[in-house]
């Protein structure tokens, strides 16, 4: 009886967490043409951010806790952080120097500048981010 208790306390502490999130989902385009990696931001005014690897289709999925449990509900600033991949394979103190080529405007990859906003509500919830080179 003892076990069954712990295990409804752990159950519902777990819940109030996720029912906090909204499940998100979405594409990342440049001038109509999916951003094939890089990274979704989420920021919302208070509380923890959630991220989101880019696919090389442009499609991305949202974790805040988890890899793809979603964001806070509620208002958020989005960014789109997009570098060219590079060579990896070269020790980690070679590459903190290598610049690699943005793969989308750099006004995309912050929050205060790239004018991306999402309002993720409770369940699914889909954002498609046509971005410009212009």
């Amino acid at each position: 009886m003892c076990c069954l208790g712990v295990a409804l306390v752990v159950s519902l502490a777990g819940c109030g967490q996720n029912s906090r999130l909204g499940r998100v989902s979405g594409t990342v385009r440049l001038d109509g043409k999916p951003v094939t990696s890089g990274v979704v931001q989420f920021v919302p005014a208070a509380g923890r951010a959630a991220t989101g690897k880019i696919d090389s289709d442009g499609t991305y999925r949202l974790g805040t806790y988890g890899e793809s449990d979603g964001a806070l509900i509620g208002p958020h600033k989005v960014a789109i952080v997009a570098y060219e991949a590079g060579d990896d394979s070269r020790p980690a103190y070679e590459l903190r120097n290598v610049k690699r080529k943005p793969l989308v405007p750099t006004r995309y990859m912050s929050v205060g500048t790239s004018g991306l906003t999402a309002d993720v509500k409770p369940g699914r919830n889909e954002f498609t981010f046509d971005l410009t080179s212009q």
